[in-house]
């Protein structure tokens, strides 16, 4: 099509800005479809305890479970290690169908199927089975011989596999790590966006997302994302108070070494007693090192030998060989230390990793907090260390340009749609050439912008646009996005005050503690039981005469940080504000 006949969509900032705060999940009033569990509370309990060995249950995991009885969508933001994978099995015994388990990682979903051994009829599909080995699990759920399956979001693209669940009800679809659904977020997969299709499929089964670490924005991008419908959104355990936080600055070139070795050799005395004792005790244990990059992973692991230390590195780039050989020793105790990138982390359930130092600093404070948050599930005293450099946010911001397609993929995409209405997503790929993950990034892109709509027979065009003004104008407002999420991590490792007080208002938590572990505390530096202004609470809406309309993130000092609808994060001076009557709460 000419270019003088296209019609183009220009896309407004305020649309870019609705788009990045997402679209209200489709039909959001509507309940799931599956019909409600009749079972009490001591029903929930009984088997609980007499099923899987828990004569009581944590924070949040009976309201999550009767909410899915009911019928009811849930989004449930639970603690590493505080039982999210309870919260399904459990179900899946009072539910009449299937349960069917969306993982991200094959070692995970193996780990968890032995380990229910055979109080429940559990199993897996993975490309790591053989052809008969597949097929034979294939006729099990089609007899009706399985209640819980765990799958990878990439296996729906198997047209037997979608097939043989057809031939059985399907009660409950959950979504573990249901973060990976976020497009800003490291670990992004793109198969997940096509989740929420896969649920109308299969009759519209009741929708369970959980993850550990979702801020109010993630939460919104989940909830449209997998289509949850009127979700109960339970939020429970993010307050760690067995976690030490500090940050060490790192101010000249060789001072992230340096501090790193002060730290392993025990030669710091910074708290007074007791403290400096429970550090270099944490110190003794098992433990993590994130670096940003592959050869930061290489180079720390080499440090740590050369102090002594067993430690080996991890990262995307080895071998599936070395890296489950790392693993397996970390986790054994063969090694200590593992010096990794972001790569390593999920489906690493070890409960007493007693320390996680970044040597350098990510790029969001949700990424810092899901890696930090990997010490002490055990309860046990441990210490989360930020080695922070004003540098290496600037870098990282560089390097997290997230989730958006080239307008070279685009361009091509477009192509494809306007040829074929519907474009079936098998088409796409051939015309194109990309591959699936690719093209489902592009996909979920223009779906987001309103400008496709993904149907049961392809995608559909509802409007043309031009690729390049599209993506530039997209690019633009995503680097204001990502600004402001590197500075919200800037304020939290040159910021004074209470840093376990900052993470939980990020994620959209008031601290209810009195006290709490983190360095500015020790240093006397702020007192954490210093309560929040009365009228500007956290999770509070409030107007701004220029900015708009947004939710109070955290309030200290005489400021607020706050959330606004476009998607970017503002500190304000409260008191400026009210001389001009520049904010209206509501």
């Amino acid at each position: 099509m000419a270019r003088a006949q296209m019609h183009h969509v220009r896309v407004s900032k305020l649309a870019l800005a609705r788009s990045l705060r997402l679209r209200p999940a489709l039909a959001s009033t509507v309940a799931s479809s599956a019909p409600p569990a009749d079972h009490s509370p001591a029903d929930i309990r009984r088997v609980a305890r007499d099923q899987f060995g828990h004569p009581t249950l944590r924070p949040g995991q009976e309201r999550v479970i009767r909410s899915l009885l009911a019928g009811r969508d849930v989004l449930g933001i639970l603690p590493t290690g505080g039982g999210k994978s309870l919260v399904y099995q459990v179900a899946s015994q009072l539910l009449p169908g299937l349960t069917v388990v969306v993982s991200p990682l094959l070692a995970l979903m193996k780990d968890q199927t032995e380990a229910l051994d055979e109080r429940v009829e559990a199993a897996e599909l993975s490309s790591a089975q053989s052809g008969r080995e597949e097929q034979m699990q294939l006729q099990r759920i089609r007899r009706g011989e399985t209640r819980l399956l765990f799958v990878t979001p990439e296996r729906f693209a198997n047209r037997d596999f979608v097939d043989a669940l057809r031939q059985r009800p399907v009660s409950l679809l959950a979504v573990d790590e249901a973060h990976c659904v976020s497009q800003w977020g490291h670990d992004f997969r793109p198969a997940y966006l096509e989740l929420a299709g896969v649920a109308e499929s299969l009759g519209r089964p009741v929708l369970l997302a959980l993850t550990a670490t979702a801020g109010p924005s993630t939460r919104d991008e989940i909830v449209e994302a997998l289509g949850l419908r009127d979700p109960d959104i339970v939020v429970r355990g993010l307050d760690r108070p067995n976690l030490f936080f500090e940050v060490r600055r790192a101010v000249h070139v060789g001072d992230d070494r340096r501090i790193l070795e002060a730290i392993f050799r025990g030669e710091e005395d910074r708290y007074g007693s007791p403290l400096d004792e429970q550090l270099r005790e944490a110190m003794q244990g098992s433990g993590i090192v994130y670096t940003r990059t592959t050869a930061a992973a290489r180079e720390t692991a080499a440090w740590l030998r050369e102090w002594g230390v067993a430690a080996d590195f991890y990262h995307g780039q080895r071998t599936a060989k070395d890296r489950d050989r790392v693993q397996t020793a970390f986790m054994s105790g063969d090694i200590r230390v593992v010096a990794a990138t972001n790569a390593f982390g999920l489906g690493v359930d070890k409960p007493d990793v007693r320390f996680v130092l970044h040597r350098q600093t990510p790029a969001g404070l949700e990424e810092y907090f899901q890696e930090a948050g990997r010490a002490g599930r055990d309860g046990a005293f441990s210490r989360c260390t930020l080695i922070h450099r004003g540098a290496d946010l600037n870098k990282a911001a560089f390097l997290s340009n997230r989730g958006l397609p080239s307008a070279e993929a685009v361009a091509a995409v477009r192509r494809s749609l306007v040829l074929y209405r519907p474009t079936p997503l098998s088409l796409i790929r051939a015309q194109t050439g990309l591959s699936r993950s690719q093209a489902l990034r592009v996909v979920a892109f223009l779906d987001r912008l309103g400008v496709v709509r993904r149907t049961a027979r392809g995608i559909r065009l509802l409007r043309d646009f031009n690729p390049e003004d599209l993506t530039a104008e997209q690019r633009d407002h995503l680097r204001e996005i990502e600004q402001s999420r590197v500075q919200m991590m800037r304020h939290y490792a040159e910021g004074s005050g209470c840093r376990r007080r900052f993470i939980l208002n990020y994620l959209g938590q008031e601290m209810d503690a009195k006290a709490c572990l983190c360095d500015n505390h020790a240093l006397g530096r702020v007192d954490c039981a210093e309560p929040a202004r009365p009228d500007l609470t956290v999770g509070r809406r409030l107007q701004h005469a220029t900015l708009g309309s947004g939710v109070v993130e955290h309030v200290e000092n005489g400021e607020i940080t706050v959330l606004f609808d476009d998607g970017t994060y503002r500190t304000l001076d409260v008191g400026f504000l009210e001389r001009e009557g520049a904010i209206e709460t509501g």
